[in-house]
């Protein structure tokens, strides 16, 4: 438990080569076109096979799986699909397994569940420990900039989560645990400490980032929930999603609710927005293409949502979530 709480982390400029080089045969990668192309021939030439892997849908998972080869390992690189994909094989074969993220903006090379889709709806199944993720520097580079700066809006969430956890405390939700809470606050100020390299997206705020996400997937393993992390303003993109049928960047949709719903617990909003800013996420409405209507409709619909997906308790289930004080969150922004 210890190891799945504090990953393996490497970060060195081409340590994915270097490790593909090196590890026992036989192993298969699974990898996204883009970074399979960047590969050296010779590391990516030793894998049993290198498959480009299939959507997270069960069935294409479990039919994936069938036809691979016997092997000592997999290898997983790419984005979040890639990431999940290699957990997959390797929680369903007992595999060891190594990870390397080409892009920061998600967390799914450091998080221990597999997000797998049954029509349409996302089931967090298994549990799986990477033997090592590799945070190769020069090919994370390759990706566009405001993709990589992404990644700091799932840790700028802990502004607005740990009110929701702090305040539904007394009120049959998660049980809170100000321990904690207070190891995500100082991950959340070593964030915004390193927002200007965040920002300009340099190794050193890489490595923050991915550290970050490492301490507070050790958190919610400890606290038993996603508490310390996850709370309206992820219900909001939840509900956003469903509503428009768009899957957006992750990161930069919760930065955006996360501005929403800080507004809504009256939380150091311009404390919020001053970090989101100083470290250049996305998160404004016209830059994510998200009409005014849609926020209003998200934001009338956010009470009913939560309570039939009986998600732990927040901000909004005690607001006075009108159409009039809708349309004054969306001002705001």
């Amino acid at each position: 438990m210890q190891r799945a709480m504090q990953p393996a982390l490497v970060f060195e400029s081409g340590c994915i080569a270097e490790t593909l080089r090196t590890l026992p045969l036989p192993f298969i990668l699974l990898a996204q076109p883009e970074p399979l192309q960047l590969l050296p021939a010779d590391a990516r030439g030793r894998a049993a096979t290198a498959r480009i892997p299939p959507s997270l849908a069960r069935r294409s998972l479990e039919d994936m799986e069938a036809t691979l080869p016997e092997a000592r390992a997999v290898v997983g690189i790419g984005g979040g699909s890639a990431m999940d994909a290699a957990k997959y094989v390797a929680w369903r074969r007992g595999t060891a397994l190594y990870l390397a993220p080409s892009i920061i903006s998600v967390d799914a090379f450091v998080t221990n569940t597999i997000a797998v889709r049954d029509e349409g709806q996302v089931h967090y199944d298994g549990f799986v420990v990477a033997n090592k993720v590799l945070v190769d520097f020069d090919l994370i580079h390759q990706a566009p900039p405001h993709l990589n700066r992404a990644g700091v809006g799932d840790l700028l969430s802990i502004h607005t989560a740990l009110w929701d956890w702090e305040h539904g405390s007394d009120r049959e939700s998660v049980p809170f645990d100000a321990e904690f809470a207070a190891r995500a606050r100082r991950t959340l100020r070593q964030v915004t400490a390193a927002a200007a390299s965040i920002r300009d997206v340099t190794d050193a705020g890489l490595e923050t980032v991915v550290r970050a996400y490492a301490e507070v997937n050790a958190l919610c393993l400890l606290a038993g929930s996603s508490a310390p992390e996850e709370g309206s303003e992820h219900y909001f993109a939840y509900l956003l999603e469903r509503l428009t049928g768009r899957s957006f960047i992750h990161g930069e949709v919760i930065a955006l609710g996360v501005m929403l719903m800080s507004a809504l617990q009256r939380n150091d909003v311009s404390g919020i927005r001053a970090a989101i800013h100083e470290t250049g996420v996305r998160w404004r409405p016209e830059d994510l293409r998200i009409g005014r209507d849609d926020l209003v409709r998200t934001l009338l619909g956010l009470r009913d949502f939560v309570r039939e997906a009986a998600l732990p308790w927040s901000v909004v289930d005690e607001a006075d979530l009108t159409r009039t004080v809708a349309e004054s969150l969306v001002n705001s922004l």
